[in-house]
């Protein structure tokens, strides 16, 4: 009976060791205040659940937050917005990834994996999970 325990927790620890591990996810933990999407998304259609919307962080005076997808074989979506409804908007992925260029022509790409670099020269982190890949215009 002992062996049998024995490769049984032997077992366990290789699974744990082989990263089988889920990695962190930007829905993980309790959802905050802040993670609520502005009022100007009442007037965007997104195809997410907004009551799952995470902040993430801004850049070039856009907030940005991630919301889980609930169309078709969408997984997640990007929302931006500016406060205004011009300036708002989302980018969906059926993926782990989706790069977006917002109206000011500034990029933001999101890995739901998380970045395992740091950002090269010119970008910038705005969170784990996304990252301003050029600035907008003029800026």
């Amino acid at each position: 009976m002992k062996r049998f325990a024995a490769v049984g927790v032997l077992a366990l620890a290789v699974f744990t060791l082989s990263g089988c591990v889920s990695p962190p996810s930007p829905f993980d933990g309790e959802r905050k205040a802040g993670d609520e999407l502005p009022a100007v998304f009442s007037d965007i259609p997104i195809s997410g659940d907004t009551s799952t919307s995470r902040y993430q962080g801004q850049a070039d005076g856009h907030s940005f937050y991630l919301v889980k997808a609930t169309t078709g074989d969408l997984q997640f979506c990007l929302a931006y917005t500016d406060g205004t409804k011009e300036g708002s908007g989302a980018a969906c992925s059926g993926g782990t990834w989706v790069k977006t260029t917002l109206p000011d022509h500034a990029e933001f790409e999101v890995q739901l994996n998380g970045f395992t670099d740091a950002p090269p020269a010119g970008e910038k982190q705005i969170s784990e999970w996304v990252r301003q890949t050029s600035r907008a215009s003029g800026a």
